[in-house]
This record gives C-alpha cells, sequence and structure tokens, in this order.
C-alpha cells in the first residue's frame, strides 16, 4: 500500500482537556478520507495537527515522507505540500482575487509575476472564477471566495489537501457549488482529507469513512459501511440526527 499519510497513536490535550485519545490512520495517495463526528469529536483538531497548526502532545505524523511532528521540520515546507481550506474564509481584503492567488506563489515558491500569474489564472479557471479574476472579496459571494482559497491552496501544486468544514460558513444555496469544485479536485487525483457535516458529500465521494466519538476513531470504512447501514448505537444515532 502506497500510504502517502500515517497517523500512529496521536495524542493531544488543551490544559486537563484531552482533545484526541490515541488516534491512529492511513491515508492513501488519491483518496478521499471524510472524517465526521458530533462537534468537539476531536476532528478539526486532528486535521489541524497534519500540517502543525497544532503541535501534537505525542505519537508520529508522517505526510508524503514527511515527519510532520519533528521539531526540526520546516513548518514553511510542510505547508506548501500540504494545502488547506478552512471554515472561515481567509482571503485579504484589499486584494482581488487574482492577487489573493498569486501572494502564495511569489511569497513562497519565488515566482516571477508573470509566472505567478499564469498559474493563478489556470487554478481561478478550474474553480470556476475566470470572469471574477479582478474582483475583490466584498464583491464576491461566500462560495465564490471559497472556491478562490481552494484555487489559493491548489496553486502550490501540493501533495495532499486538507479542508477543515469548508461549507458550514455558507449559506445552504451556496454550499453546492463548493462540493462541486471539491468533487473535482477529487477526480483530478488529488489526496483529500475532509472534516464536513455534508453526510451526502461523504456518501458520494469518500473513499472510506473515519467516524470519530470523544476523541477517538470510533469506526472506520466504506461509506456505505459505516454511514449507511452504521453497526455502533453511537453512529446510528449521529445519522439520525442528521436526517
Amino acid at each position: 500500500m502506497n500510504s502517502i499519510i500515517k497517523v500512529k497513536n496521536l495524542n493531544k490535550s488543551f490544559g486537563s482537556n484531552r482533545i484526541l485519545k490515541d488516534v491512529s490512520f492511513s491515508v492513501e495517495k488519491g483518496e478521499a478520507i471524510v472524517i465526521v463526528g458530533s462537534s468537539g469529536s476531536g476532528k478539526s483538531t486532528c486535521l489541524r495537527c497534519l500540517n502543525r497548526l497544532e503541535t501534537a502532545d505525542s505519537g508520529s505524523i508522517q505526510v508524503a515522507g514527511m515527519d510532520v511532528t519533528s521539531p526540526a521540520i520546516d513548518i514553511n515546507f510542510v505547508r506548501q505540500n500540504i494545502g488547506m481550506v478552512f471554515q472561515g474564509i481567509h482571503l485579504y481584503p484589499h486584494m482581488d482575487a487574482l492577487d489573493n492567488v498569486m501572494l502564495a506563489l511569489r511569497k513562497v515558491k519565488k515566482l516571477s509575476k508573470k509566472e505567478a500569474e499564469s498559474i493563478a489564472r489556470h487554478h481561478l479557471c478550474q474553480v470556476g472564477l475566470e470572469d471574477r479574476m479582478q474582483h475583490f472579496p466584498s464583491q464576491l459571494s461566500g462560495g465564490q471566495q471559497q472556491r478562490v482559497g481552494i484555487a489559493r491552496a491548489m496553486a502550490l501544486e501540493p501533495q495532499v489537501m486538507l479542508f477543515d468544514e469548508p461549507t458550514s460558513a455558507l449559506d445552504p444555496e451556496l454550499i453546492g457549488e463548493v462540493l462541486n469544485v471539491m468533487r473535482r479536485t477529487k477526480e483530478s487525483g488529488m489526496t483529500m482529507v475532509v472534516v464536513t457535516h455534508e453526510m451526502q458529500f461523504a456518501r458520494e465521494v469518500a473513499d472510506r469513512v473515519i467516524f470519530m466519538d470523544g476523541g477517538s476513531v470510533l469506526a472506520e470504512g466504506a461509506p456505505d459501511d459505516v454511514l449507511v447501514n452504521p453497526q455502533h448505537k453511537r453512529i446510528q444515532g449521529f445519522i439520525a440526527r442528521t436526517k
């Protein structure tokens, strides 16, 4: 198996509150893994540990051959190879969509303006924003802003993409456009780890689903096994509440 992500016995506490409890899982290259569970189950903290936005207390994380938990790791290199789209939409308000995508290409990859603009335009077209490149965030809908965020992360050509509740801040009518971009990202062969409450998306797109509860992995398997025919009463109750 060609595991691009290997998480073993991951633990994380905030003060006396233990958030992650010996979490272990792996992700194969090109897989889409969706992590689900109730609020407070540790999903987002687990995701944030993968690119060192949070530092694990113990355990190991290997991503694309990098030991993410090593104190000597180059954090900027990690984040260049592990793209992330957040729940909140973090665009620079004084920059248009094109400049928002170009910024990291100029600052992180040190590309020329011409090279950065060419790549940024390509990725904005990929997310369906070819006619919004000169628009500022205030001129874009929430769904369009989140699509700029996806283009910005993809433009760095990461080996892995992380999505942390990317649709939770959006109005219901805008959720579909972001999920469609994520579907296309999966179809392009990108390795993805997604935290979401969108159960239909999880059933349709995930190669595997991880159900977290109380900081631990309660179940892991094919979407139908975990979400359609759950064996655990805790998961049955969760699924019933999401319908």
